[in-house]
């Protein structure tokens, strides 16, 4: 008896031990809080920033971690000294051989907010293209932020790349390069992602006609799209995690890159639907397969090698990409957002449940009147809601 209760003991010190060491320590809570599915077999740290102590912190407050990159940690060589640009990071990404292969599906969820800094871009969140090994050639979608000049400035953009050639050069040996079409869907000003927003995808891998990609932000439907996402590489793995870039000008000021703070509350990823999101989502199918879009979107075509580089290596996409035309998504809800500071001000905002519509609808109005600060959501309010049955 006495020596089942020692053993007793023994387990519970051992117990409370772990959960005291896990509480000082975010990356275990990161690994096991944070991460949901296989996203807890398949990952592991980036080897940019190892620097755990400095990046990672844990808000009881939020239940979220934090990933701090700061200038003055510099980078990794690979990232640092490229000719034309800098970049740091600290991500979270598929270990080699686990990825997903072309024909397979699987679901994401991922809730987070940032402080997200000025004067430079940043990914929070890449799927990327393998070769048959597992090995990342190239980035395939991406969540980011802009400060880019030939952009809307300030703004959350969702990239959907297509990558036609990944090519290294003589000048920068270790640096991917790309030729890429690019479609760019507007999300949002930097602001509305101060506060934690959640993105929910659906991706069926393929260079096929049977490829499937559908996105949810904050419970609205904004992008359905059908067909090849991806026409270079054999499947896709994914990256969290804060991956921050800017080009290094003539006049390059580093005092102007100010410090980043991305949070993490939940980041969940399954071929198992029902363990990422609800049943009405799940249950979702398009009868049309029409590929549509509730965001201002664009398309562009880039061939990014430094003048006067030399290539000296090459992988080039078998199948051409043909351009994704997309028709307007609307939800049946419809809020009417005013503005007490401008009684001229009116804002027609759809989306797909009623909550959903006021609630971005707010968004966007605050987005107009950044500088009300004696006011409750900016002075923005709802002043009329109902369900459209007719467009």
């Amino acid at each position: 008896m006495n020596k089942l209760f020692t053993t007793l003991i023994l387990i519970l010190i051992f117990l409370c031990s772990n959960l005291f060491a896990a509480s000082k320590n975010p990356l275990k809570i990161f690994k096991k809080d944070i991460l949901g599915g296989d996203a807890k077999k398949f990952y592991k740290a980036e080897d940019s920033l190892n620097n755990e102590e400095d990046i990672l912190s844990y808000s009881n407050a939020d239940k979220a971690i934090g990933i701090t990159l700061d200038y003055e940690m510099e980078g990794h060589p690979e990232d640092w000294n490229v000719s034309d640009s800098q970049a740091q990071r600290w991500e979270f990404k598929n270990k080699k051989n686990k990825y997903y292969k072309i024909g397979k599906e699987f679901y994401v969820k991922y809730i987070f907010k940032i402080d997200p800094g000025e004067n430079h871009a940043a990914n929070i969140f890449q799927t990327v293209g393998t070769k048959k090994d597992g090995e990342i050639i190239f980035p395939s979608m991406q969540i980011m932020y802009t400060t880019d000049e030939n952009e809307p400035p300030n703004r959350f953009q969702f990239l959907h790349h297509f990558i036609e050639e990944v090519f290294w050069t003589k000048k920068d040996p270790t640096a991917n390069r790309f030729k890429k079409t690019t479609y760019k869907f507007q999300l949002g000003g930097k602001s509305t992602f101060k506060k934690f927003r959640t993105i929910l995808m659906k991706i069926k891998v393929s260079d096929k006609d049977d490829g499937e990609f559908i996105m949810w932000l904050d419970n609205d439907r904004v992008i359905e799209s059908y067909g090849p996402n991806i026409i270079l590489g054999k499947g896709m793995a994914l990256k969290i995690g804060l991956y921050r870039y800017w080009e290094r000008l003539s006049n390059f000021d580093p005092n102007s890159i100010t410090s980043s703070t991305l949070f993490i509350k939940d980041y969940t990823i399954s071929k198992k639907c029902n363990e990422v999101m609800d049943d009405k989502k799940c249950n979702y199918k398009s009868k049309e397969r029409v590929s549509a879009t509730s965001l201002k979107y664009r398309v562009s075509s880039t061939y990014n090698k430094p003048k006067g580089a030399k290539v000296i290596k090459s992988i080039k996409a078998k199948k051409i990409h043909k351009e994704i035309k997309y028709q307007d998504l609307k939800g049946n809800f419809l809020a009417i957002i005013k503005n007490k500071k401008d009684e001229k001000y009116l804002l027609k905002n759809r989306g797909f449940t009623k909550e959903a519509a006021a609630n971005n609808g707010i968004e966007k109005c605050k987005e107009n009147f950044p500088n009300v600060l004696d006011l409750d959501n900016n002075g923005c309010y709802i002043h009329y809601q109902k369900k459209v049955t007719q467009f």
